[in-house]
């Protein structure tokens, strides 16, 4: 299988043996899943699939955000524990996932879970002279490490703006450099509800540190793959790797694969900018597949404006698809699977997943019989369970 490597820069060969490990962010869980979300999440459930029709076993750990600032920003404003909000807001997720066909992940591991092991994991960093106090709080030392921003790759001057505009707070009095970022919240407040006793003192964990502990803890190191949006290369995952080496991981993961936003009037798709397509108001018109064929006309890397229009479309060929499907014989349908196979370990192609599933059910015209082979290539993109 061929694919896009964000670390190297260039096309891959992903040839896990035996067992594929991957790790992909997931949810702040403070409100509904929109298509932004469920385009990331079809992408990788559609690369497990493709590796478990390889014979290979996934191991697919995605994680629950369940301790981050906009839940607590959120549930103050609904006036509810934000502990109430984030579990509502998950099994709603959840719930979502299973309604369009996604593959169960192997571990769903929520950041509140591991409190203790994150503030230990600050704590290693600090012995190891990678971290430091500002106040009641603790930063990662980034002049430490010489490696720092190579990951992405951006300009100083990208590096500076993205940690600026994504919660890093670059110019706090006191920072050692302004890309230092935070790694443990210290909060004296007894009554904070987010807020844990720990080896470090009375806190919470910074955002990127979750992540760092979940991932090791799911899946050891170095795993297979590590994913999620592409706006998480900087500074998120970039933090994250500092954060591995600051703990003596001699390597995190050994691929990354991001995913290209979905945009609405021009914009990425984001709870903060409120220019949001909900999945489950679409599941209320549209079925499971549909919702799947309209996300495959995006290829994971290049995203796009999205096009209500698509669902229309979508709904035609599965219907064509249908009754394509009941008159098929074993040669096309064979056909069309070896094509999606090809398709799928091209960077999963799901531009020439749609021009194949167009073909067949335009040109189909085999005699009628169950198709056994059909079903498997639509299990294989997810439209039927």
């Amino acid at each position: 299988m061929r694919l896009f490597d964000t670390a190297q820069k260039q096309y891959i060969d992903f040839t896990p043996t035996g067992v594929a490990s991957i790790y992909t962010c997931g949810i702040t869980p403070y409100d509904s899943a929109h298509l932004g979300h469920i385009l990331t999440f079809m992408t990788y459930d559609l690369l497990q699939r493709r590796l478990e029709d390889t014979g290979l076993e996934v191991r697919l750990v995605r994680n629950i955000t369940d301790v981050d600032e906009p839940i607590y920003k959120k549930a103050a404003e609904l006036g509810v524990d934000y502990r109430d909000l984030a579990a509502q807001e998950t099994e709603l997720f959840q719930k979502v996932l299973r309604q369009l066909n996604l593959r169960p992940a192997y571990a769903e591991p929520k950041a509140s879970e591991y409190i203790g092991e994150m503030a230990a994991a600050v704590k290693t960093l600090v012995d190891n002279n990678y971290g430091y106090k500002l106040d009641e709080d603790i930063y990662f030392d980034t002049t430490k490490l010489a490696s720092f921003g190579s990951f992405s790759g951006f300009s100083d001057r990208l590096l500076h703006n993205f940690m600026a505009v994504r919660g890093g707070d670059p110019m706090r009095l006191g920072k050692r450099s302004p890309l230092d970022f935070l790694l443990w919240r210290g909060i004296s407040d007894l009554n904070d509800p987010a807020a844990w006793d720990s080896v470090i003192g009375r806190g919470r964990p910074g955002w990127h540190i979750e992540c760092t502990v979940m991932a090791e803890a799911n899946l050891g190191t170095p795993f297979d793959l590590h994913g999620g949006g592409d706006d998480l290369i900087f500074p998120h995952h970039e933090c994250e790797i500092a954060q591995s080496i600051g703990l003596g991981q001699a390597q995190m993961a050994r691929h990354w694969m991001h995913i290209a936003p979905l945009l609405y009037a021009g914009e990425k798709m984001s709870k903060s900018l409120g220019n949001l397509v909900f999945a489950k108001d679409l599941l209320t018109t549209y079925e499971p597949a549909v919702i799947r064929l309209a996300l495959m006309r995006y290829h994971y890397r290049t995203g796009g404006e999205w096009q209500p229009e698509f669902l229309d479309h979508a709904d035609e060929l599965w219907t064509r698809l249908q009754i394509a499907g009941s008159i098929c014989s074993p040669v096309s349908a064979q056909s069309l699977l070896n094509e999606l196979q090809i398709a799928l370990d091209d960077d999963l192609d799901t531009h020439r997943i749609i021009h194949a599933l167009e073909e067949f059910a335009a040109h189909n015209d085999g005699p009628i019989r169950d198709c056994d082979v059909f079903s498997q290539a639509m299990r294989l993109l997810g439209l039927i369970a």
